[in-house]
Parts: structure tokens; C-alpha cells; sequence
């Protein structure tokens, strides 16, 4: 006679941790296409005031952005502020994953959804969409 023993809890415990682990490593890989889809420059071109002048007498210089995104397509990178506040957070006891922009690049969720005169140049969701495929399969414990 053949006698079987399983530790339930320690292969759930194992199953959880697993899922955790592939959770984060979809979390982070979907943070990071974001990151890459706003990385994106509208170089800018330094133009000197004829007329303006700072308080030392220098003429005064200001920037001009040739090249800004078209309406749906993601938005370009000027300073990098909303690239530098798109965060993650992961809850391994909930298995719940978090990515978004920070309360500081609130213009973020602007951009995404667009406003009364400026078009939509969605970046979050369209990123979501565009990787979903990966995403499973991460979830899954494959390779992206």
C-alpha cells in the first residue's frame, strides 16, 4: 500500500510566492515599455531674444519645440518630468500591481485622455493594450 502525504499549506504558500514573482516581473516589464514609450525627445531648439533682456543686460533665450507629438500618438519627452514620475507598486500579500503617474504629473492623465482643445496622446492604456499578449504570458510564468 502506497501512502501519500501533501503539505497543502506549504505548496499553496508555494504557489503564492510563484505568483508573486511573476506578478512583479509583469508589473516591471509593463513599467518599463512605459518608460521606453516616453522616452521619445522633441528636441529643442535655443532661440536668443532680439528685444528681451534679462536683469544682467544679457538678451533673454527661450526654447521652441519644432517637433511636439500629433494627436494619438504617446507624448514627447521635453524635461522627462512625467517619465521621471511614472511609479510601480507591488502588494505580494494582496497580489495586486500598481503603475500610474505620481500626483506630482497629474498632466499625465491630460495627455492620456486629452482635454476641451488638445486631442488625446494616450501613452498609458495604449502601452497596456499594445503589450498585453507579453503581459499574460509573464502572469503565466513565461517569457515576454
Amino acid at each position: 500500500m502506497i501512502t501519500l502525504r501533501v503539505d497543502a499549506d506549504r505548496v499553496v504558500a508555494e504557489l503564492r510566492k510563484r505568483q508573486a514573482d511573476n506578478l512583479a516581473r509583469a508589473v516591471v516589464y509593463y513599467h518599463s515599455k512605459l518608460l521606453e514609450v516616453l522616452n521619445t525627445p522633441n528636441t529643442g531648439q535655443r532661440v536668443t531674444s532680439r528685444t528681451r533682456r534679462t536683469p544682467s543686460g544679457r538678451r533673454a533665450s527661450s526654447t521652441i519645440y519644432p517637433n511636439p507629438s500629433k494627436p494619438g500618438e504617446a507624448p514627447r519627452k521635453r524635461t522627462g518630468w512625467l517619465q521621471r514620475n511614472v511609479v510601480y507598486a507591488l502588494d505580494r500579500q494582496a497580489l495586486t500591481g500598481t503603475v500610474g503617474c505620481t500626483v506630482n504629473a497629474k498632466y499625465g492623465l491630460y495627455l492620456e485622455l486629452g482635454t476641451r482643445t488638445m486631442a488625446p496622446r494616450p501613452w498609458l492604456l495604449a502601452t497596456l493594450k499594445r503589450y498585453t499578449p507579453q503581459l499574460q504570458n509573464l502572469l503565466r510564468g513565461g517569457t515576454a
